[in-house]
C-alpha cells in the first residue's frame, strides 16, 4: 500500500514544476468552401499527396515510434478534407511525387501535440508554378476533444480546411482551358517518365522555370495510346496505395483522438498544478479521491499509448502487398509502400520500352 502512495504521490506531486505551456488560443471556426453546381461542371484536376516529412525538433521516444504512423495518418486527413469539398477529381496520397497527378503537396510536420498543430505545405503542379508554401498553424480548443468523440471530427480539422479553402481560392480563376492545359501537361510529363527522347520537345522550360506546353503528339500516334494504356494501370495501382493509407487512417482514428485528449489533459493538469502555491499542491496530493481520478487516468492514457505504438512498430510489417495489374497480369508487390512503389514504376517502364522496341510484335 505504501508503495501504491508513492506512485500515486509522483504522479500528482512530481508534476508540480512543469515547463510553462501557453494558454490555447484556438483560431476561430472555419467553415470548408465546397464546390457549386457550376464548379462540378468543370473538369476535376487530379490532386495528390505525399506522406509529411518531419523537420520539427528532437522528440522523445514514444513520439519517435508514431511519427511513421502520424505522417500517414495527417495526409490523409487532409486527403478527406479535400474530397469533402468537390472542387477536385481524384485525391490519393501516394508514397512520393505522383507522377500522373496534375497537382502535387508534399507537407512537413513541424510540431504536432494535442494541444497544437503545426504544418508547412507546399503545392506544384504539372507545369511548375507554385500554388502554395505556407506554414499552417493552430490552437487546439479546450472541448475539441470531447466534441470530436460526438460528431467524429478529427481536433485537426480546422487545419485541414484551412488549407482546403486556400487551394480552393487558387483555383477560383482557373477556366476549362486552364484545366485542359495542366492535364495535357501532365500527360506529357508522365510520357517522358517512360520515354524521355519520345516526348522531348513538347514541353519547354521559360525564364521564370515554368514549364509550357509547345505542341501535342497527334491524337493517333500509337506512342500516345501506349501512354494512356500504361497511365491508367498506374491509376489503379496508386488507387490500391492510397487505399492501403485509408486502412492506416481508419485504424487509427479513435486511439489516436483518445491517445491526444488524454495527453491534453494531463498537460493541463499539469499546468493548474504548476499555478498553485506548494501549499495548495500538498493539499491536492493528499487528497485520495484525486489520487485515484489521476491514477486511472494515466492508466488509460498508457493503454492507448501503447497501443499506438505497437501500431507504429508493427506498421511496415502489416502492410500487405499490393497487386498490380499490368496487359492483364497480375504482379505483387512487397516490401514498404515506397519501395512497391518505386518496384512498379520500373515495370512500367520496361513494359514501355519493350513495346516500342525493334523487335516488338506488331
Amino acid at each position: 500500500m505504501i508503495r501504491v502512495w508513492v506512485f500515486l504521490w509522483l504522479l500528482t506531486g512530481c508534476a508540480s514544476t512543469p515547463e510553462p505551456v501557453p494558454e490555447p488560443r484556438p483560431d476561430a471556426p472555419s467553415t470548408l468552401s465546397r464546390a457549386s453546381v457550376m464548379d462540378g461542371n468543370l473538369a476535376g484536376l487530379n490532386l495528390s499527396l505525399t506522406p509529411f516529412s518531419h523537420l520539427g525538433r528532437s522528440v522523445s521516444p514514444v513520439r519517435a515510434e508514431l511519427l511513421a504512423a502520424e505522417q500517414r495518418y495527417l495526409p490523409y486527413l487532409l486527403k478527406t478534407t479535400l474530397t469533402e469539398s468537390g472542387f477536385w477529381g481524384a485525391v490519393r496520397v501516394t508514397p512520393s511525387i505522383d507522377v500522373t497527378a496534375e497537382l502535387n503537396c508534399q507537407g512537413q510536420l513541424l510540431s504536432a501535440s494535442a494541444a497544437e498543430l503545426q504544418v508547412q505545405l507546399i503545392c506544384r503542379d504539372a507545369l511548375g508554378k507554385l500554388w502554395l508554401d505556407d506554414r499552417f498553424d493552430t490552437r487546439i480548443a479546450p472541448d475539441a476533444y470531447l466534441q470530436a468523440g460526438v460528431d467524429g471530427r478529427d481536433p485537426y480539422r480546422p487545419v485541414m480546411v484551412r488549407i482546403a479553402n486556400r487551394l480552393a481560392d487558387g483555383l477560383a480563376s482557373f477556366t476549362d482551358e486552364d484545366r485542359r492545359r495542366l492535364r495535357d501537361a501532365a500527360l506529357l510529363r508522365y510520357a517522358q517518365t517512360l520515354s524521355p527522347e519520345g516526348f522531348d520537345g513538347y514541353l519547354a522550360v521559360d525564364a521564370e522555370g515554368l514549364m509550357q506546353v509547345q505542341g501535342l503528339p497527334a491524337s493517333s500516334d500509337p506512342m500516345v495510346a501506349r501512354v494512356q494504356r500504361i497511365r491508367d494501370s498506374e491509376y489503379q495501382f496508386i488507387d490500391a496505395m492510397d487505399e492501403q493509407y485509408r486502412l492506416i487512417y481508419q485504424q487509427m482514428i479513435v486511439p489516436y483522438r483518445v491517445w491526444r485528449q488524454y495527453q491534453y489533459e494531463f498537460e493541463d493538469y499539469n499546468t493548474s498544478l504548476g499555478d498553485r502555491s506548494v501549499g495548495a499542491q500538498r493539499r491536492a496530493a493528499a487528497s485520495y479521491e484525486v489520487m485515484l481520478s489521476t491514477y486511472k487516468r494515466y492508466q488509460d492514457y498508457k493503454r492507448n499509448e501503447d497501443e499506438l505504438s505497437q501500431m507504429a512498430r508493427s506498421l511496415a510489417q502489416t502492410l500487405s502487398p499490393t497487386l498490380g495489374r499490368i496487359e492483364g497480369q497480375v504482379v505483387e508487390l512487397t516490401g514498404n509502400l515506397e519501395q512497391q512503389y518505386e518496384l512498379w514504376r520500373s515495370y512500367l517502364v520496361r513494359l514501355y520500352e519493350a513495346e516500342t522496341s525493334p523487335l516488338a510484335p506488331e
